[in-house]
């Protein structure tokens, strides 16, 4: 297969109630796990995987052999090798998908494979799935437990619907929790032995890294942006168009490429800013196609027209961000260049095809008639506060299948990255991965599956609390850097939300590990409380409500950097980052050290 080429299946892992492969009988291991020669490190480690996974199951551990002259009864046979060979000889194993996967029984005999390098990783995955093991979190694993098991016969072949996948939260770059939820994108930690992840060159605004204005403006003014007559370096752009800058670009990416050998895409991209270059034949060109996307387009398929050659696994990335969102008229990307779609300028209350969000609807339709390698960047926390509610958990499904129904084979969500604790991030990573693997999922039963698998008994009063506030964040915008003194924050929706949340922690009081998850959950209730306190005293005097939270602010305070930043289970790390720019809790907190007066 060429380049990246995976296919959807709409199946999803399910056994049908006839025995096959009997695992264990009251604890006691009465199947083999089958390694073959020439086995890689993943395939390997699929197998202890397996065998890690079916101890903690049923208590029975199963035994690895490498290479046996004959297969043992009840034998699960993993990746590729003679034995897989000989079992389903019609499987064309060098043309499967890097990330193809396939479960099938022989008689009492289970073949757990697929291509290489995340396959077999993957089926292995998917058959645990299809066993109710959960990987919610590096630090929540749930695993069934069944003494006496036996695999029912099964026949699935699955790929991942998008080709690159990639939830941008500081826990899922961990690298187990990524494996086991399917995600390979370049900034988790996954190792070859856990089939490696897919490599960019320079992730993202690469065009000073490349043509870098301190060492070049000096002697190459005429590379960089033309603003008002004068040539610019300070928050701009390349002039793209001139030649010998191309060619120079052309030469450092060669270099990149030649010093990091993994990488199989390389950015070739625009600078967070704006100030497109507005010389002549920049804007000549602007004038042909249309739009201003033109510019980082006809530099990058100029690269990947000099580069793609020499490099047959590399694909060319670039991006349709704000001032170059709007896809040309005619000017086609190369088949090895990636354009990435950046929505953010969205209403993120609602799917990126809801009529709040036409513009971004058709833009992606315009660009799914240039191009097949058509990659998303989206938005899915509150970047000015890590710890502000942002309601987006019921818009997933329908945003994620809307993308892939429009071509869209890549998918980057970016949450809140630099530390853990913000609004949800556990569900909304754990919900995404699910549907980067089959957009046909439903979010709302995904996310009802979290809920009772992460919160056990809390699950109900924290879900309504999610549709309250789905609900409430929908009668304004919603961004991806806003205030919280936004509307849907107000004193009404948080003193429900209050409730909800004080219900949700009487409801697992007795149980240590769902009461500390719950109690993670409510700091960005708690914060906005914090944040308005004097305002929210006043509504409540007002109301002739009861003050529900600690009548002490500095308390509440206390309490809360208290939850945020003590040691927690292992994998987990306490709260660094309050929002991009690195405001510590400590310092959100400080404000509080003296209780105001209380409203006359």
């Amino acid at each position: 297969m060429t380049r990246f080429s995976w296919t959807i299946v709409a199946s999803i892992l399910c056994l049908s109630a006839s025995g096959q492969t009997p695992i264990a009988r009251n604890g006691k291991p009465i199947a083999t796990i089958v390694t073959q020669a020439g086995a890689t490190p993943a395939e390997l480690h699929a197998a202890q995987d397996l065998h890690d996974s079916l101890l903690k199951i049923s208590g029975a551990d199963l035994t690895i052999v490498s290479s046996p002259a004959k297969l043992p009864r009840n034998a699960i046979v993993i990746g590729q090798g003679e034995w897989a060979a000989k079992l389903l000889p019609k499987v064309k194993w060098a043309e499967l998908g890097l990330e193809q996967t396939i479960v099938t029984s022989k008689g009492s005999t289970l073949i757990v494979a697929g291509g290489r390098p995340r396959g077999t990783l993957y089926a292995v995955g998917r058959l645990l799935y299809s066993l109710g093991v959960r990987y919610w979190a590096p630090w929540a694993v749930s695993t069934p437990h069944k003494s006496t098991l036996t695999l029912p016969k099964v026949n699935v072949s699955e790929a991942p619907a998008y080709e690159y996948r990639d939830p941008y939260w500081f826990h899922s770059f961990d690298a187990d929790w990524a494996l086991h939820n399917y995600d390979n994108g370049s900034n988790t930690r996954i190792d070859d032995v856990r089939g490696g992840r897919i490599e960019y060159q320079g992730f993202v605004h690469t065009y000073y890294p490349l043509v870098p204005p301190e060492k070049l403006f000096a002697t190459h003014p005429e590379w960089y942006s033309l603003i008002n007559g004068k040539r610019v370096s300070q928050d701009a752009q390349l002039c793209t168009t001139n030649p010998a800058l191309r060619d120079y670009v052309v030469e450092q990416v060669r270099q990149d490429l030649k010093k990091n050998p993994k990488a199989r895409i390389v950015s070739v991209s625009q600078n967070d800013c704006f100030q497109p270059c507005q010389c002549d034949v920049c804007r000549a060109l602007v004038k042909k196609e249309g739009s201003e996307s033109v510019l980082v387009l006809d530099l990058v398929n100029y690269v990947a027209e000099k580069l793609e050659n020499e490099f047959p696994l590399v694909a060319f990335d670039t991006l349709a961000y704000q001032w170059s969102r709007k896809p040309p008229l005619t000017m086609k990307p190369r088949k090895s260049v990636i354009v990435r779609l950046c929505s953010i300028e969205c209403n993120f209350a609602f799917p990126l095809n809801a009529p709040k969000n036409q513009s971004f609807a058709d833009d992606i339709a315009g660009w799914s008639k240039l191009t097949s390698r058509l990659y998303i960047w989206d938005y899915c926390t509150n970047f000015a506060n890590y710890l502000a509610p942002q309601p987006d958990y019921f818009t997933f499904g329908e945003t994620i299948k809307f993308l892939y129904d429009h071509g869209a084979r890549g998918i980057f969500e970016e949450g809140a990255y630099q530390s853990t604790d913000s609004d949800m991030p556990e569900l909304k990573a754990w919900v995404m991965s699910q549907l980067f693997w089959n957009p046909k999922l439903d979010n709302d039963a995904l996310v009802r599956e979290f809920l009772a698998g992460y919160y056990g008994k809390a699950a109900t009063p924290i879900y309504d609390y999610l549709r309250l506030m789905q609900v409430e964040a929908q009668k304004g915008p919603l961004s991806f850097a806003q205030g919280i003194d936004t509307a849907f924050l107000g004193y009404d929706n948080m003193h429900k939300s209050e409730l909800l949340w004080q219900s949700a922690e009487a409801a697992v009081a007795n149980d240590p590990t769902l009461l500390w998850r719950v109690k993670q959950s409510h700091l960005p209730v708690q914060h906005i409380w914090l944040s308005r306190w004097q305002e929210f005293q006043k509504a409540a005097k007002a109301k002739g409500d009861r003050w529900i939270v600690n009548a002490s602010r500095k308390a509440l305070a206390d309490e809360w950097l208290k939850t945020a930043t003590s040691p927690g289970p292992a994998g987990w790390t306490p709260l660094t980052a309050m929002n991009e720019g690195s405001g510590t809790p400590q310092a959100f907190v400080a404000q509080f050290a003296v209780d105001p007066p209380a409203p006359r």
